[in-house]
């Protein structure tokens, strides 16, 4: 019988190698799903594979699958030289305690990345505080930046502003903000969790946390001590987490508008800690409540979230803050610190259904410990 019409063996099936018959483009697809170091061990697969994985477009580094340092290093050398400057979707790397990059490597990966016209931008620090070069963050392309354990700057934001003309989103978790001004006409998330260092590793001054971004869709801000945000033009704001610090309130004064300024929020999370109840109500509660009084209809508010702060003894702020928010459908009330009993929870429930005038869709009090709710 001729070779051309004879039939598979089952055992010649069983060995034949599919996927490596499957286009460079295809491949690469597979393969950006894996980090880089698994990208790059595919080379020994076969002659097919040698170069596979050069062109790829996504490119992450873990440190978790480094045992040293210094192997970490040379593999991202390597790998950067071997590279070359291919146009990247995404550049990302991660650290360890003891497998990390210092300023001058970080820097210089961040200049590769922005070289390669990357549109977004991922690095995760766990040793130490990494002071990137400033400099470095020129380029018409970034439109995604997330940063954990860098320091922050004014000069590192007003650089990266100014020299990142397209960027959309900044995610900034875990890092030392000594920011104090985020100005940008293209923003639309900003996500800001400073890191919880020693209270004297800030200035004695406290800061205005200027906010003026008129496109801004998305607001995070929590854990920022010594930080007073003062949002100046947030009118196009869906979502809103503002969680504020007592140690902050000091910088508080009438200027302050933060209830006033999401007006067009749809959905609001405003949550103040409480530290010890004999002081309730705190400075900074006093200045929320204030600002509450000379806040607009939240016309477009339809998903509420609030703490310690709203829930008073006569509920004066949260009936003032439902009677603003004509359209509401969920009150998620986050009492994290009052104990149970400084609470009439009929009393509470019959405030909330006559500030409405209606029932909400859903409401409910929660706490850490325990659904007050249900108390």
């Amino acid at each position: 019988m001729s070779n051309k019409h004879r039939r598979t063996t089952a055992l010649e099936a069983s060995t034949c190698d599919v996927i490596s018959s499957l286009p460079d483009e295809l491949l690469h697809h597979i393969l950006s799903f894996t980090t880089a170091r698994e990208a790059v061990q595919t080379c020994v697969l076969s002659m097919r594979w040698l170069h596979v994985w050069q062109p790829l477009r996504r490119l992450s580094i873990e440190g978790h699958e480094f045992t040293s340092k210094i192997g970490f290093m040379e593999f991202m050398d390597n790998l950067l030289l071997r590279c070359g400057c291919i146009p990247l979707d995404s550049f990302r790397w991660t650290t360890t305690g003891s497998v990390y990059l210092n300023d001058d490597r970080a820097s210089l990966c961040v200049s590769y990345a922005l070289c390669c016209n990357v549109r977004e931008l991922e690095i995760v620090e766990h040793h130490h505080l990494l002071n990137l070069d400033h400099s470095y963050f020129t380029s018409a392309h970034l439109r995604i930046l997330n940063l954990s354990g860098v320091s922050i700057t004014d000069i590192f934001i007003e650089r990266l502003f100014s020299g990142c003309p397209a960027l959309e989103d900044l995610v900034m978790v875990d890092c030392h903000v000594l920011a104090t001004k985020f100005s940008s006409t293209t923003l639309k998330n900003l996500n800001i969790t400073s890191r919880s260092l020693n209270v004297y590793d800030y200035d004695d001054d406290f800061e205005d946390l200027v906010i003026d971004a008129p496109n801004l869709i998305s607001l995070h801000l929590e854990d920022l001590p010594f930080l007073a945000p003062c949002l100046v033009n947030v009118s196009s704001l869906v979502t809103a987490y503002i969680s504020l610090e007592e140690e902050s309130s000091s910088n508080f004064d009438a200027k302050y508008s933060i209830v006033g300024a999401l007006s067009n929020a749809t959905k609001l999370k405003l949550l103040s800690p409480v530290d010890n109840c004999d002081d309730y109500p705190s400075l900074l509660n006093k200045m929320l409540n204030r600002d509450l009084q000379r806040s607009q209809t939240l016309n477009n508010l339809k998903k509420l979230s609030v703490g310690d702060w709203c829930v008073d003894g006569d509920l004066h702020a949260l009936i003032h803050l439902l009677g603003c928010s004509p359209i509401i459908q969920k009150l998620t009330l986050c009492l994290g610190y009052i104990p149970s009993y400084h609470i009439d929870f009929f009393f509470l429930n019959r405030c909330v259904l006559k500030a409405l005038r209606r029932p909400p869709k859903s409401w409910s009090a929660l706490s850490p410990r325990r659904r007050l709710g249900n108390a």
